[in-house]
């Protein structure tokens, strides 16, 4: 098989997934919006990002419908950063409960997916977010919805998304891939189905998953509702040969 007849992605007679753009209708999230202190985030973001602000974002999500990523829950934490003249956010830490779409989105945009449990609950007044991984309750989140709310107010930085492609060689010695990149996905919330009010994050120490490390010093806020997320490719912002 010549190369312009392979397959978007291995395996190249059956590729695991299709080329973005990225499309989830009807899926279910949650947000917090805290501040911690800057030398906490200085611990996870890597060089050349610099740290812009104290605030950092939890994101849960329950996505069913959407295109070559099948159904699976996600968890990612967001710190916000500048690299030259662009401000994006960052994410640390993220996880989902699928290979299919840990595989993509490492292979596609490098971003840092592990597989943990996740689930995004209704308990009483409240929408519960948990994620469980080796044993450890990495993540947890509540938000109990007070009034309807817009995207607008969700602090989301101007530019998009940083990723950090990072590929081992599979030469000794050789020269892995790392590349720092930018995406400018999208949220939209679904009208009326988006929600605000107060919140509550809590982080289990694990060295093994130290989203510890970004533990907050003042609740913002919380969010949960229903939207669709649109994930393009990203564009290359910085080579690291």
């Amino acid at each position: 098989m010549k190369p312009e007849n392979w397959g978007y992605t291995n395996p190249i007679v059956s590729p695991l997934y299709g080329k973005p753009p990225l499309v989830w209708k009807d899926m279910r999230i949650q947000l917090v919006v805290y501040e911690t202190e800057i030398e906490n985030i200085q611990k996870v973001v890597p060089a050349p990002l610099e740290v812009r602000t104290n605030r950092v974002i939890t994101w849960v999500s329950e996505f069913e419908l959407g295109t070559t990523q099948g159904a699976f829950k996600e968890m990612a934490i967001y710190v916000q950063v500048k690299y030259k003249d662009y401000e994006g956010d960052y994410e640390p830490f993220l996880y989902v409960n699928s290979p299919l779409p840990l595989t993509a989105g490492r292979e596609i945009w490098g971003y840092q997916k592990k597989i943990a449990d996740i689930s995004l609950v209704h308990d009483q007044e409240a929408v519960i977010g948990k994620v469980v991984r080796l044993d450890h309750q990495i993540l947890k989140t509540i938000v109990v919805p007070n009034y309807v709310a817009s995207m607008e107010e969700v602090p989301w930085s101007k530019d998009g998304v940083f990723s950090l492609k990072y590929i081992p060689s599979a030469e000794e010695g050789g020269t892995p891939i790392r590349e720092l990149v930018l995406t400018e996905g999208k949220f939209t919330a679904s009208e009326g189905k988006f929600f605000s009010g107060r919140a509550s994050v809590l982080y289990e120490r694990s060295e093994i998953d130290p989203t510890y490390l970004l533990e907050p010093t003042r609740i913002l806020g919380g969010f949960s509702g229903e939207g669709e997320l649109y994930l393009p490719l990203g564009k290359v912002v910085h080579d690291y040969k």
